[in-house]
């Protein structure tokens, strides 16, 4: 399975939803973040700035500071933007619990932005299953 969120209009189409989200701007107040997303091989890096969602990008080692760094398999990626996900695989929290996938990085902002993690996964469930 490829993300949508992986390819150049994905991640454009998913800026546009996530942006516009009353949710997640709720949530994100004041959120300024330099996120690494790992799918399999494959990184992107999300630059989040007073809870906007500036830009996703291609990720080049030791180019860009990164805060927090989410590294799954593309199976676990799979399973967590599936549309009911499995058991181990409903959100963030249970995919580390399980070992599933793995967090890395500036902990104090990991957990001080985590409803905003959580939301940008449900809203990337939404974009993946249209």
């Amino acid at each position: 399975m490829s993300i949508r969120l992986l390819d150049a209009e994905g991640a454009k189409q998913f800026l546009l939803l996530i942006n516009s989200d009353g949710e997640f701007r709720l949530v994100s107040r004041d959120m300024t973040l330099n996120l690494c997303l790992e799918v399999g091989s494959e990184r992107r890096l999300i630059n989040i700035w007073n809870g906007k969602f500036k830009k996703i990008g291609r990720f080049v080692a030791l180019s860009e500071p990164i805060d927090v760094t989410i590294k799954g398999a593309s199976q676990f990626w799979q399973l967590l933007l599936s549309p009911v996900p499995p058991p181990e695989f409903q959100n963030l929290y249970a995919g580390v619990r399980f070992k599933k996938c793995e967090v890395s990085g500036n902990s104090e902002l990991y957990f001080a932005y985590f409803a905003a993690l959580n939301r940008m996964i449900d809203l990337m469930r939404d974009h993946e299953n249209g």
